[in-house]
Order: C-alpha cells, then sequence, then structure tokens
C-alpha cells in the first residue's frame, strides 16, 4: 500500500477552511456546464425555453467524457470511491474476503474523523446484559424520518450492525486497540420524549483513562489500512474519480479517475466500483439545488470541505434515481461561533453559511438562549438539530448562550451525553475531540479547557455584570434583562412555567463574572443521496438495479430523512460502515450476518 501524508485529527478538521467553498464547476475535472442547447431535460422535466434567458446550471449536468484522454489503465476486482470511514471498511472487508482491491482518495490521506458507532445487538451489550428492543427503534427511526424513509434499510441495519461492531471490534484487537460501549444515558423530562439507548460503540486504546483518550477513528483508521495493506490492499491518494465506465447493458466495469498530475486513468473492475464518497456537505451550488436550506444558517461546515458531492452525481449519470424524499437533510450540530471574529460566516437566506472556523464545544449545553431581540424562544434542553431550527426562525437565524460563574456546577447537573459529554463519568466515552476539547474532571480543568482560551479568541464574550454583558452583545438593553429576571425567577421556583425544562437543567444566572455565546449551526454532513435495493446497489427511476455499482454511506438515501435522531449517538456513522460492510459481502456472495427477507422481497433481482 502507498505512503499517504499524514494529518493529525486537528490539522484535518481546522486547515485549509477555503476548501469548503468548492462548488460543482471545480469538484470533478470536465465539468464545464453543456450548452443550453445540448442539455438534457432536467429532473423537473421542463426544458429550457429557447431563447429566454440562460438559468443556471445544474450540478447534475453531465459533463463530456474523459475516456479518449485516458493514459493507462489497471485492473482489479473492486475499486472504492472514498476513503472515509465507509470506504475503508468497505475495502479492508472486501481485501480480507479475497478480492484485488484498490481505494482511491481525492485528498493525501484517508479521513480519521468522527468514529462513534451505534449498534444494537452487539456481543459487548450482550457482556453487560443491555438489551435493546430493535423493532422498537426501528419505528423510533421512521417517525423520526416522517415515514420518508426506506423502512427496510433501516431494519437491515438494526438486525446487522451488532454483528458489525463484533467483526470490528476483532480488527481492533489485531491492533492492540479496543471497543468499548457508553453506559451513561441522558434522562429526559418528561421521561420517554426522547430515546438515547447504551448503544454508543467506539474504539479505544487501552488501558482507558479517566479522560482525554485517543478514540474513534482517529485511531481505527490507521489500524484498518494496517490490516487492509497486509491483505493486499492498495490505496492511490491525490487521485480523483470522475467518470464511471459502462457496457453496452448499462452495467458499470470500471471507473476513470485524474491524478495530481492531471493524467487520466481507468480502473477496470471485473465485480464493481463502490461509491463511498462522504455526500455533498462542502459543496454549497448542490447543497442549494438539493434543498439542504439549512447550511446557509450554519457558521461553519467543518469535517465535510471536501464531500462535493462526487459519488452521487456519477451515479445519476449512469442512470441511477435520486431519493427524492430526503432531499434537504443534514446533520447539525448548534455549536458554530459567529463571535471571534469580524464574520458571521454569511448567515442567512443572502448568504452561504460556512466561513467562521470556530466551534464553541459546550454549545449544545442547556443554558439560557436568548434571540436578537433578548428574547427566550424554546426550551433549549432538546437534540441539537431541534433547537437549531427553532433558531433559525429566530430574527437573523442566530441565538445568544448566556451562563454564569457557576457554569462547572450547571454542566454537572446537566447531564449532557454522547458528544455534547463536558463532564467526565465512569463507563462514558470520555475522549479528547479536536485536539483539545474534552470532558472535564474539575472545574479547573472546565476553566482552563473551555472558558479562559474562548475569552481570550473572542468566542465568548465575558463581563463583570450581567448589564455590562448584554451592552457588549448589542441586544435591546430593557428586553435583555427582564429575559433573565424572568428566567432567575422560573430557576428559583425550580420550575419552568415557560417552555417547561427539567428542574435540573434550570439553574440561575445570578454569579459574576457572566458569559455570553453567540451560535449558529455546524453542519457535519449532508443525509441524501441516490436510492439503493438492500444490497446497496443503486435503482433506476423503474427499479431496476445498475449491476457493477455500489452506492454506501452518504452517497445512498433513505435511512434519514428531515432532522437526524442525535441521541443515537453514532447513528450516522453506523449507517455509514454497515452499508459497505454489507454491501463488500454481498459482492463476494457472503451471505449477512443476519439476512432480512423483508429487505431482500422488496426489490427486483438479485436478494441478500
Amino acid at each position: 500500500m502507498k505512503d499517504s501524508t499524514n494529518l493529525s485529527r486537528r490539522s484535518f478538521l481546522t486547515g485549509a477552511m477555503a476548501s469548503g467553498a468548492l462548488v460543482a464547476a471545480g469538484a470533478l475535472a470536465g465539468c464545464a456546464p453543456q450548452s443550453q442547447g445540448e442539455k438534457k431535460l432536467s429532473e423537473t422535466g421542463e426544458a429550457a425555453k429557447e431563447g429566454s434567458a440562460e438559468s443556471k446550471p445544474s450540478v447534475f449536468d453531465k459533463p463530456a467524457s474523459v475516456a479518449d484522454q485516458v493514459s493507462r489503465t489497471a485492473d482489479y476486482d473492486v475499486v472504492v470511491v472514498g476513503g472515509g470511514n465507509s470506504g475503508v471498511v468497505g475495502a479492508l472487508e472486501l481485501a480480507q474476503l479475497g478480492a484485488k482491491t484498490l481505494i482511491i482518495e481525492q485528498t493525501g490521506a484517508c479521513t480519521i474523523y468522527a468514529g462513534d458507532i451505534d449498534a444494537l445487538d452487539s456481543q459487548i451489550q450482550k457482556d453487560l446484559g443491555i438489551e435493546i428492543d430493535k423493532e422498537w427503534v426501528i419505528k423510533d427511526l421512521v417517525r423520526y424520518g416522517q415515514g420518508k424513509v426506506d423502512e427496510t434499510l433501516i431494519r437491515q441495519w438494526a438486525y446487522n450492525a451488532g454483528a458489525f461492531i463484533d467483526w470490528y471490534q476483532e480488527q481492533m484487537q489485531k491492533k492492540g486497540l479496543d471497543v468499548m460501549v457508553d453506559t451513561v444515558c441522558k434522562k429526559f423530562s418528561p421521561e420517554g420524549i426522547w430515546n438515547s439507548p447504551a448503544s454508543v460503540h467506539t474504539a479505544y486504546q487501552p488501558p482507558l483513562k479517566p479522560t482525554a483518550n485517543s478514540m474513534g477513528s482517529e485511531i481505527a483508521i490507521p489500524a484498518m489500512l494496517e490490516l487492509y495493506a497486509e491483505a493486499g490492499g492498495e490505496v492511490e491518494y491525490n487521485t480523483t474519480a470522475v467518470e464511471l465506465v459502462q457496457d453496452e447493458s448499462g452495467r458499470v466495469t470500471g471507473v476513470i479517475a485524474q491524478t495530481k498530475d492531471g493524467e487520466y486513468v481507468q480502473y477496470n473492475t471485473a465485480k464493481a466500483v463502490m461509491l463511498a464518497t462522504g455526500g455533498f456537505g462542502g459543496n454549497k451550488d448542490m447543497m442549494d439545488e438539493m434543498g439542504v436550506i439549512s447550511h446557509k444558517f450554519c457558521s461553519n461546515h467543518i469535517g465535510a470541505e471536501n464531500a462535493h458531492g462526487d459519488g452521487i452525481r456519477m451515479a445519476v449519470w449512469a442512470g441511477a434515481d435520486r431519493d427524492y424524499a430526503c432531499e434537504g437533510s443534514c446533520n447539525i450540530f448548534d455549536r458554530g461561533c459567529i463571535t471571534g471574529d469580524d464574520t458571521n460566516g454569511g448567515i442567512g437566506l443572502d448568504g452561504q453559511g460556512g466561513d467562521n472556523p470556530n466551534l464553541w464545544w459546550p454549545g449544545s449545553q442547556p443554558f439560557l438562549r436568548v434571540n436578537a431581540l433578548g428574547k427566550r424562544f424554546c426550551n433549549e434542553d432538546g437534540p441539537y438539530d431541534i433547537v437549531f431550527n427553532q433558531a433559525c426562525m429566530q430574527p437573523g437565524h442566530f441565538w445568544w448562550q448566556i451562563f454564569d460563574a457557576s457554569s462547572w456546577e450547571d454542566v454537572v447537573s446537566f447531564g449532557t451525553t454522547i458528544c455534547s459529554r463536558v463532564v467526565a463519568a465512569e463507563g462514558a466515552k470520555n475522549c479528547l475531540l479536536l485536539g483539545q476539547y474534552y470532558p472535564c474532571t474539575s472545574e479547573e480543568e472546565w476553566q482552563s479547557v473551555f472558558i479562559d482560551p474562548n475569552v481570550e479568541n473572542g468566542v465568548l464574550l465575558k463581563a463583570d455584570t450581567i448589564e455590562e454583558l448584554v451592552d457588549l452583545m448589542g441586544l435591546p438593553k430593557e428586553e435583555t434583562l427582564a429575559t433573565i429576571e424572568r428566567y432567575n425567577e422560573l430557576a428559583s421556583k425550580g420550575v419552568d412555567e415557560d417552555y417547561h425544562k427539567a428542574p435540573f437543567r434550570l439553574t440561575a444566572i445570578d454569579q459574576g463574572p457572566f458569559y455570553a455565546a453567540k451560535l449558529a449551526g455546524w453542519l457535519l454532513s449532508t443525509l441524501s443521496g441516490v436510492r439503493v435495493d438492500n444490497t446497496y446497489t443503486p435503482l433506476t427511476a423503474e427499479g431496476e438495479r445498475i449491476e457493477g455499482l455500489k452506492c454506501v454511506g452518504l452517497d445512498h438515501g433513505g435511512f434519514f430523512n428531515g432532522m437526524y435522531a442525535q441521541y443515537y449517538g453514532g447513528l450516522n456513522m453506523s449507517h455509514n460502515v454497515v452499508s459497505s460492510w454489507l454491501a463488500a459481502m454481498d459482492l463476494m456472495d457472503v451471505e449477512y450476518p443476519v439476512p432480512v427477507l423483508s429487505a431482500a422481497n422488496a426489490y427486483k433481482g438479485k436478494t441478500a
């Protein structure tokens, strides 16, 4: 396996933010828009009228073929396009099952981002006596998606994710690592309104320290790449896929890619091309066209910069049908700063968002939130995207978070979990994040890790009195002070009569110094793509399979719609890796660990 350029987790996340501004025209070689006369019917079925003003080119306009510019060819069983979590898992499984496999990755290294994996029936859970009703979770996820999801794919994930974790743990243990499950779950008020089971699995390096552990993909991906190389797998870095090769029947027989030197190489495949390019969170034009309006209200897109939608577009050009039911869906955290410098990241419908590189990790803590009018507008204790959506309806599409000197006592009582956790707990995933954030064990750590550095860099505003803080925030003074006074009155009563937040997450703001952060969303990923069957083979609009092609992870749709089910920690990552793992098995004629008959029967052609 060829050497990669090493990228640390922090440098990957905080480097070259300009890459997030890449648009469709530059993301794929040869994407010059066709002339108006050459354009095919748009996805709405309406042709541009002759003589009318030229409309904006679609990101799905098919570029001219570069097949006549290919300078050499190479032969493989499977080529995996994309070296993220999904691509590396699929490639490793393929190589270990005997396939001659190549990963082509557009950057200089495979992604070491994220790492929590949700699963419902792993051996780790069984050993701890953790039992989770899979059918209840399936129904909950269908409810989350308002029914605009493929229940067969969700059920197939639910019944096979546990077996994936067993395989994953076996791989980690080969390299001296292990996998844990987070057993500390959030308490809800009222109970039953949300569900957050002990289902979050994470790779770690034993022994597990009380806090600041390197965990997840930053240690798992290097380990899997070593195993992949040992199984004979190959990687080509700085190589961007631009075009699928199809025979007369429509079967995909290879992929053409461009190297960093501009050379076009055709990789022929005996079995399939697996598209695992990570969605399109770094392509603002594609998000606009596919209805991901929420990205305009996010101050950064950290982690999604290199996701340009290449896999989805190539699949569509090959005949795949987009999953229109879930378009507009994305995964958003409420931790994007619009303080810390002079830009707000272009927040708002007239902007594009994503320009501010600052994060305020405790942004999900249920402190008081007020809008640009100084008014409280929601129960602050909810899933990240719900409170973000509520804020998007406010003037300016942002919010302020306000707290005081007792914030350490507050966050201890709040008891938030998964990746919003800022307080270490026994049995929890106490990991180092982004090179600086980790769950703290004391007030001194909280102050030195979160508070002081962010006051210094301008992410947090600090004042000795609440009046001074409101002046710094630039909010209407009388209204804002009245809001804080009312909030403190409710905290004193121990009952949130206005929004009914849980009493133990309702804490007064009355001890100086006082703090505030101006916040918007942080877009992590898009969640829509092309339609696939239970083998992750893309489908045409008529439901026919496109043979020789797999779309896995964030390149296919059907699993999410609208909002992301945040409290199932690592669900997105789990869906990504389980889909590529199962797709690899299908290519090698290996039966799924738990065949789901309803999923197999739901589509035409080959079944699992």
